[in-house]
Protein backbone atom coordinates (compact mmCIF):
# COMPACT_ATOMS: atom_id res chain seq x y z
CA UNK A 1 0.00 0.00 0.00
CA UNK A 2 1.60 3.25 -1.08
CA UNK A 3 1.31 6.18 1.30
CA UNK A 4 3.83 8.66 -0.10
CA UNK A 5 6.71 7.84 2.29
CA UNK A 6 4.70 7.97 5.52
CA UNK A 7 3.73 5.00 7.65
CA UNK A 8 0.08 4.65 8.54
CA UNK A 9 -0.64 3.63 12.12
CA UNK A 10 -3.45 1.16 11.80
CA UNK A 11 -4.68 1.52 15.35
CA UNK A 12 -5.19 5.29 15.07
CA UNK A 13 -7.06 5.52 11.81
CA UNK A 14 -6.10 5.76 8.18
CA UNK A 15 -5.40 9.50 8.17
CA UNK A 16 -2.80 9.53 11.02
CA UNK A 17 0.82 9.15 9.96
CA UNK A 18 4.02 8.37 11.89
CA UNK A 19 6.17 11.54 11.99
CA UNK A 20 9.39 9.58 12.61
CA UNK A 21 9.30 8.17 9.09
CA UNK A 22 9.16 11.54 7.35
CA UNK A 23 12.06 12.72 5.28
CA UNK A 24 14.57 15.26 6.63
CA UNK A 25 13.49 18.84 6.19
CA UNK A 26 15.29 22.07 6.97
CA UNK A 27 13.59 22.37 10.36
CA UNK A 28 14.71 18.84 11.34
CA UNK A 29 18.40 19.54 10.67
CA UNK A 30 18.79 23.15 11.87
CA UNK A 31 20.79 23.37 15.09
CA UNK A 32 21.88 19.76 15.19
CA UNK A 33 25.55 18.84 15.27
CA UNK A 34 27.28 15.82 13.89
CA UNK A 35 28.65 13.25 16.35
CA UNK A 36 32.16 14.46 15.51
CA UNK A 37 31.24 18.06 16.39
CA UNK A 38 29.58 16.91 19.64
CA UNK A 39 32.66 14.85 20.53
CA UNK A 40 34.97 17.81 19.92
CA UNK A 41 32.75 20.05 22.07
CA UNK A 42 32.82 17.53 24.92
CA UNK A 43 36.60 17.12 24.54
CA UNK A 44 37.04 20.90 24.68
CA UNK A 45 34.91 21.14 27.84
CA UNK A 46 36.79 18.22 29.40
CA UNK A 47 40.16 19.84 28.69
CA UNK A 48 38.90 23.16 30.07
CA UNK A 49 37.69 21.51 33.27
CA UNK A 50 41.02 19.68 33.60
CA UNK A 51 42.98 22.91 33.15
CA UNK A 52 40.92 24.73 35.76
CA UNK A 53 41.20 21.73 38.07
CA UNK A 54 44.97 22.11 37.94
CA UNK A 55 44.62 25.78 38.85
CA UNK A 56 42.31 24.88 41.76
CA UNK A 57 44.80 22.31 43.07
CA UNK A 58 47.86 24.58 42.84
CA UNK A 59 46.00 27.59 44.25
CA UNK A 60 44.68 25.55 47.19
CA UNK A 61 48.17 24.18 47.86
CA UNK A 62 49.79 27.63 47.64
CA UNK A 63 47.25 29.33 49.92
CA UNK A 64 47.42 26.61 52.58
CA UNK A 65 51.21 26.50 52.35
CA UNK A 66 51.44 30.29 52.77
CA UNK A 67 49.36 30.20 55.95
CA UNK A 68 51.69 27.60 57.44
CA UNK A 69 49.92 24.26 57.01
CA UNK A 70 52.46 21.40 56.70
CA UNK A 71 53.12 20.30 53.11
CA UNK A 72 51.75 16.76 53.45
CA UNK A 73 48.43 17.97 54.84
CA UNK A 74 48.31 20.82 52.32
CA UNK A 75 48.86 18.39 49.45
CA UNK A 76 46.12 16.05 50.67
CA UNK A 77 43.60 18.87 51.04
CA UNK A 78 44.51 20.29 47.61
CA UNK A 79 44.05 16.90 45.93
CA UNK A 80 40.65 16.35 47.57
CA UNK A 81 39.49 19.87 46.63
CA UNK A 82 40.60 19.51 43.02
CA UNK A 83 39.05 16.04 42.68
CA UNK A 84 35.75 17.30 44.09
CA UNK A 85 35.83 20.28 41.71
CA UNK A 86 36.65 17.96 38.79
CA UNK A 87 33.77 15.61 39.67
CA UNK A 88 31.22 18.41 39.99
CA UNK A 89 32.28 20.26 36.83
CA UNK A 90 32.52 17.17 34.62
CA UNK A 91 29.19 15.89 35.91
CA UNK A 92 27.31 19.18 35.46
CA UNK A 93 29.15 20.99 32.65
CA UNK A 94 31.03 18.53 30.46
CA UNK A 95 28.63 15.59 30.39
CA UNK A 96 25.46 17.27 31.77
CA UNK A 97 24.46 14.23 33.77
CA UNK A 98 20.96 14.06 35.17
CA UNK A 99 21.46 10.82 37.07
CA UNK A 100 20.98 10.43 40.81
CA UNK A 101 23.56 12.72 42.47
CA UNK A 102 23.83 10.64 45.66
CA UNK A 103 24.50 7.46 43.68
CA UNK A 104 27.06 9.23 41.50
CA UNK A 105 28.87 10.63 44.54
CA UNK A 106 28.86 7.24 46.27
CA UNK A 107 30.38 5.61 43.19
CA UNK A 108 32.98 8.38 42.98
CA UNK A 109 33.96 7.88 46.64
CA UNK A 110 34.13 4.10 46.13
CA UNK A 111 36.42 4.64 43.16
CA UNK A 112 38.72 6.84 45.27
CA UNK A 113 38.74 4.22 48.04
CA UNK A 114 39.68 1.57 45.50
CA UNK A 115 42.54 3.74 44.23
CA UNK A 116 43.72 4.31 47.82
CA UNK A 117 43.74 0.56 48.55
CA UNK A 118 45.53 -0.19 45.29
CA UNK A 119 48.11 2.53 46.07
CA UNK A 120 48.78 1.12 49.55
CA UNK A 121 49.19 -2.39 48.11
CA UNK A 122 51.65 -1.10 45.48
CA UNK A 123 53.66 0.79 48.12
CA UNK A 124 53.85 -2.28 50.37
CA UNK A 125 55.00 -4.42 47.45
CA UNK A 126 57.58 -1.79 46.43
CA UNK A 127 58.99 -1.57 49.95
CA UNK A 128 59.13 -5.36 50.17
CA UNK A 129 61.08 -5.51 46.91
CA UNK A 130 63.42 -2.71 48.02
CA UNK A 131 63.93 -4.43 51.37
CA UNK A 132 64.79 -7.74 49.68
CA UNK A 133 67.21 -5.97 47.35
CA UNK A 134 68.94 -4.23 50.25
CA UNK A 135 69.18 -7.46 52.22
CA UNK A 136 70.64 -9.30 49.22
CA UNK A 137 72.99 -6.39 48.51
CA UNK A 138 74.16 -6.31 52.14
CA UNK A 139 74.82 -10.07 52.16
CA UNK A 140 76.70 -9.86 48.88
CA UNK A 141 78.78 -6.96 50.18
CA UNK A 142 79.68 -8.88 53.34
CA UNK A 143 80.67 -11.95 51.35
CA UNK A 144 82.72 -9.89 48.93
CA UNK A 145 84.31 -7.99 51.78
CA UNK A 146 85.25 -11.24 53.57
CA UNK A 147 86.65 -12.79 50.40
CA UNK A 148 88.71 -9.70 49.74
CA UNK A 149 90.38 -9.98 53.17
CA UNK A 150 90.98 -13.69 52.65
CA UNK A 151 92.70 -12.95 49.34
CA UNK A 152 94.94 -10.31 50.92
CA UNK A 153 95.86 -12.62 53.78
CA UNK A 154 96.63 -15.44 51.33
CA UNK A 155 98.85 -13.16 49.27
CA UNK A 156 100.85 -12.22 52.39
CA UNK A 157 101.30 -15.82 53.38
CA UNK A 158 98.77 -16.00 56.13
CA UNK A 159 96.18 -18.72 56.09
CA UNK A 160 92.94 -18.64 57.90
CA UNK A 161 92.31 -21.47 60.27
CA UNK A 162 88.66 -22.43 60.02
Amino acid sequence: MANNGADVKHNQGADVTNASATTNTAENTVGTATPKQNGLAVLGKYMGVSATQTIVEYATFAILHLIGVPSQITNGIAVVCSATYNFAMNRNVTFKSSSNFTRSMALFVLLWCWFAVAFVIMVVIAFAIIGMQRAMSSTTRQNTHGNHHDNILNQRGYHRAD
